[in-house]
């Protein structure tokens, strides 16, 4: 009887846990501007509290998001080479360009809808803060829709170009879908709804009816993700195939996608409950944040354990430091701290509005 070994090589995962962070930090602000946009250009007076919360999150989560990405590429001067080529086949060359037009977009869009919230007197050190950004007294409004279209439109490039250039990858079958880019983009919806409630409850000046207004997002972010999923797995081709074969052969596959089914299964529960208590509606949109975040990981960490070439599927283990579980506290840290900064200016002038009345 002969014997016949073989050697697979493991090599180590190139996407790192970064990726994931950034991938979810600009979900959050394509979303927000998108959110935000359809209530500036909705014909009737938009709320300020929703305007507020949204330009909250752009801000906070476009600064972010960038640094998380600069981190992945190991070194932050390799995303001076996106400039010095002309690669108009690359999706990451393109997505060189379309990101600094989208932060650019964004902030400014962020910026016009945050800044009805910033304290208009200066009362105490944050207030003063608040002042010195309001940038004067002049009216915002006449620039208010041309930047909520041009951020809007800014935003669906962002969403197609983030999408892509995993989609691109066609050694990966998995990853090798069109069904991957709008499943990016609704899960980023549906963390981005989830966000939203979260932010009306912490920011003070809590509103019910921005409750209500944001369950609708949740819903229809979630019906929308759940059917293309569905359409994924019946008619994904190859990348549905490889998924199932993953599933059959991998324990930690199995694991991982138990995990992202049980939220999936949790949330749907949630939504379903018609009249939705305020501790309910928390819960499910931390379970939808829970549920894009944990899709991201499936796709862009856990993928990478099925080898390119060769049997098998590589062990991978989150390192502790910067590039695993440090990395993964330290940016949402970065992201904590810039929110707490905007809370704070968005209280002084609740606590003014209220001193006045």
């Amino acid at each position: 009887m002969d014997i016949k070994e073989l050697l697979t090589p493991d090599f180590a995962i190139t996407w790192l846990p970064w990726a994931v962070q950034y991938f979810f930090l600009i979900g959050l602000a394509y979303t927000a501007v998108w959110i935000g946009a359809i209530a500036v250009l909705t014909p009737g007076k938009p709320e300020q509290r929703l305007l507020t919360l949204c330009g909250s999150l752009i801000i906070s989560a476009a600064i972010v998001a960038p640094v998380a990405l600069l981190a992945d590429l190991h070194q932050p001067l390799r995303a001076w080479h996106f400039y010095m080529q002309i690669r108009p086949h690359s999706w990451m060359w393109l997505g060189a360009w379309l990101l600094p037009l989208f932060m650019g977009s964004a902030l400014l869009f962020g910026y016009l809808l945050l800044r009805p919230s910033l304290p208009s007197k200066a009362t105490g050190r944050w207030s003063r803060l608040g002042c010195w950004l309001r940038l004067g007294n002049w009216s915002h409004t006449p620039l208010l829709k041309p930047a909520a279209l041009i951020a809007a439109l800014s935003a669906a490039s962002i969403a197609l170009y983030t999408g892509m250039e995993t989609m691109a990858v066609e050694a990966r079958p998995l990853w090798h879908s069109y069904w991957l880019p709008p499943l990016f983009a609704a899960s980023a919806l549906l963390a981005g709804s989830g966000m939203l409630v979260w932010l009306n409850f912490l920011f003070k000046g809590h509103k019910s009816h921005t409750d209500r207004y944001l369950l609708l997002w949740l819903r229809a972010a979630f019906t929308l993700f759940g059917l293309l999923l569905i359409g994924w797995a019946l008619m994904g081709g190859k990348s549905a195939a490889e998924a199932q074969q993953l599933l059959n052969d991998s324990p930690t596959w199995q694991l991982a996608a138990m995990w992202v089914l049980a939220t999936l299964a949790l949330l749907a529960l949630l939504l379903a409950i018609k009249r939705q208590p305020h501790s309910l509606l928390l819960l499910a949109g931390f379970a939808a944040m829970h549920l894009a975040w944990g899709f991201r990981w499936l796709v862009l960490i856990q993928a990478q354990t099925d080898p390119k070439y060769g049997a098998g599927t590589y062990f991978y283990q989150l390192p502790w430091g910067p590039e695993g579980l440090l990395g993964i506290l330290g940016t949402f840290g970065l992201w904590l701290a810039l929110i707490t900064l905007i809370s704070e200016l968005v209280r002084q002038t609740t606590v003014q509005q209220e001193g006045a009345a």
